[in-house]
């Protein structure tokens, strides 16, 4: 049985209103009507709708429309479409800067208003249809290598997988923490429940208990991480980066097993593995007074390390054999060796962006072939690769340096370009400017891909 997609109508006007919903039903959707904000937030917390239509201007009510749109943003991941009779460009850009998916001005014809509702619905079904693929292909990546060091972490998860001690992985960016997570917990007694990922570093501080415990009020019943990986496993990545008071209510939930949703006393049983990493020395942290020294003890049950990829050079040729049939397959490709072109070009090269760069470039590889020539590039790589740099003018060491220094800490912030320039203390405007001076594409920023 086909689901009739649900939609809520906010505004003012009940003429209005009933005009729109007339139309939907005509189409085959079931509309319920809001007149206020507190009409809306009751209705949105009591129902589960595919799409919102809102009005700017809102008489007798609390919020207007985009104050509506910005606290229903907070809350929800739904499409919104925004509607006025006053509207003009720049109410426009402010409503899709907030999360509006498209804007109508008022009057608008049948066909207009039904295109919108049609594309809007679509547009989030496709995104959670990419949402459920991605769950389902957590395990797309294997663990790979031979080296002495991966054997040994190999033989760690063995041991560990099966049990429920709590885990720290240690690694540079772009080692593949995240893929020794989802090997623990593919080989876990709670294999078959949610893997849930969440990177510390890249949340608002404000937000973060918001989106781990949940948040329970007269207006929403969000559900956070915490209990979204019930039966299963939580992998909190660049746990250093967690603030003070987070780590305290963390540190309850350990010690007691039960948490509290923002804004609710009833308690949810904890019921997941929590698996953390860091970039970071998580001790070193506990003695600078960053991290919680009682914390560090819970979480660091079973310490695992993951070497730099120069320092396990005897699984690059697998690695690259891995990725070239991985893209290879993706692309429709056929597969060539590609080990005598990258190990001749990336001869002494100390792979700064670990996996997560060789990656990327074996993928360039496989899609542009002979085009690809890192030989184009403003300031060749092999002045880096033969550490030569000393030997360099100082103006072509500086850019050298400059280069392999930014796009190392967009990597660490995993392409968030904000978090970066905030950073290295730079506006992001300035850093916009230096990366494309100092000739970094969106083809050489690491940070798009990542392992």
């Amino acid at each position: 049985m086909i689901k009739m997609k649900k939609i809520l109508i906010i505004d003012d006007e009940i003429d209005i209103c009933n005009n729109i919903k007339a139309i939907l039903n005509d189409e085959g959707y079931v509309s319920e009507i809001a007149l206020n904000s507190d009409q809306a937030f009751k209705h949105i917390s009591n129902n589960n709708f595919d799409l919102v239509i809102l009005d700017v201007w809102l008489d007798d009510s609390n919020f207007d429309g985009l104050e509506i749109l910005k606290e229903i943003r907070k809350k929800h991941d739904l499409p919104i479409i925004i509607i006025s009779g006053h509207g003009n460009i720049d109410m426009a850009v402010s409503a899709i800067k907030d999360g509006a998916n498209e804007f109508i001005e008022k009057p608008f014809n049948t066909e207009r208003l039904l295109l919108s509702v049609k594309r809007s619905i679509e547009l989030d079904e496709v995104k959670y249809e990419n949402r459920i693929l991605k769950q389902k292909n957590i395990y797309d990546y294997t663990f790979v290598g031979i080296s002495s060091a991966i054997t040994k972490i190999k033989q760690q998860i063995n041991k560990i997988a099966p049990t429920s001690s709590r885990v720290m992985i240690y690694g540079e960016s772009g080692t593949g923490k995240d893929i020794i997570a989802k090997e623990i917990h593919r080989n876990s007694q709670n294999k078959d429940g949610p893997f849930i990922a969440i990177n510390a570093a890249l949340m608002d501080p404000e937000n973060l208990e918001t989106v781990l415990f949940g948040e329970q009020n007269s207006i929403t019943n969000k559900i956070g991480y915490l209990e979204k990986a019930s039966n299963g496993t939580l992998f909190i990545d660049e746990v250093g980066e967690m603030p003070l008071q987070t780590q305290a209510k963390i540190l309850r939930v350990l010690t007691d097993k039960n948490f509290t949703k923002t804004g609710s006393d009833n308690l949810i049983n904890l019921n997941c593995r929590i698996v953390c990493s860091s970039i970071k020395n998580l001790e070193q942290l506990t003695n600078e007074g960053s991290f919680r020294k009682d914390l560090f003890h819970r979480l660091n049950v079973v310490t695992i390390n993951i070497p730099n990829l120069n320092e396990r050079s005897e699984d690059i040729d697998l690695l690259i054999d891995y990725f070239s049939n991985i893209f290879s397959k993706e692309n429709k490709i056929k597969n060539i060796d590609l080990k005598p072109i990258i190990k001749t070009k990336y001869i002494n090269y100390d792979w700064p962006g670990n996996i997560r760069e060789l990656r990327n470039v074996i993928e360039r590889y496989v899609i542009l072939g002979d085009k690809y020539d890192e030989s184009n590039r403003k300031d060749n790589i092999d002045d880096l690769n033969n550490k030569n740099v000393i030997s360099l003018p100082l103006r072509n060491a500086r850019k050298i340096f400059e280069r392999n220094y930014l796009q190392s800490q967009i990597n660490r912030f995993d392409g968030n370009i904000s978090k970066t320039a905030a950073f290295i203390g730079m506006e992001r405007s300035a850093l916009h400017r230096k990366l494309k001076q100092l000739g970094i594409t969106e083809e050489d920023k690491i940070y798009r891909w990542q392992l």
